[in-house]
């Protein structure tokens, strides 16, 4: 699984399922495409490696940097997968000049952590939107993969009966803030459970 932005959610939707997983303390969630049921199997990757898929979530794309928190605050840090074979001294784009400024290369990944960042702020309101209109709850789903069945647990998706008691008011609010194809499209993802087995 990997995280999907509030922004590209609809995108993502067509191909992969997306729950919500809760964070460590319980206080926030995150939605996440599947890519398989079992722990290191990625049904939308080939055995050589390549993307099977037309989209690939944003977080992916950006591999091997990723953003991560530096402590409290807003602080973050572009870090780097050295054991990726993405990454290499005898071919590429180099990061660095001989001075250890930063080359384009590395500027183009801090541009676009720059930008996803923009789009986890979005995200983190679209949460806990969904959160502050209790319309989260848990999901438990056994799929058929070949002869066996896989439980799926630990999830959480938006409860659509809750969704459709909003009122009136609390759906414009999602529609306005350009939240609510996003929810419809989560609700619908879940039907790609099935290209996971």
């Amino acid at each position: 699984m990997a995280a999907v932005m509030q922004p590209e959610m609809v995108r993502a939707s067509t191909l992969y399922p997306i729950v919500f997983v809760e964070e460590r303390g319980g206080d926030t969630f995150t939605p996440v495409a599947l890519f398989g049921l079992e722990p290191g199997v990625n049904v939308f990757v080939d055995a050589s490696g390549r993307w099977q898929a037309s989209y690939i979530p944003a977080v992916v794309r950006g591999y091997p940097f990723s953003l991560v928190r530096t402590g409290r605050g807003d602080r973050h840090a572009l870090c780097i997968d050295v054991e990726s074979d993405r990454v290499g001294e005898a071919a590429g784009e180099p990061l660095f000049d001989g001075a250890g400024r930063p080359l384009p290369a590395l500027e183009e990944a801090r541009s676009y952590f720059a930008r996803l960042r923009q789009m986890q702020v979005v995200t983190d309101a679209y949460v806990d939107a969904l959160k502050q209109g209790n319309l989260l709850t848990p999901l438990s789903i056994r799929a058929l993969q070949g002869d066996r069945s896989v439980d799926l647990e630990g999830c959480y998706v938006v409860n659509e009966s809750r969704l459709e008691a909003l009122s009136d008011q609390g759906l414009l609010g999602l529609r306005r803030r350009g939240w609510l194809a996003s929810t419809y499209a989560h609700v619908a993802s879940l039907h790609q459970i099935e290209r996971l087995s």
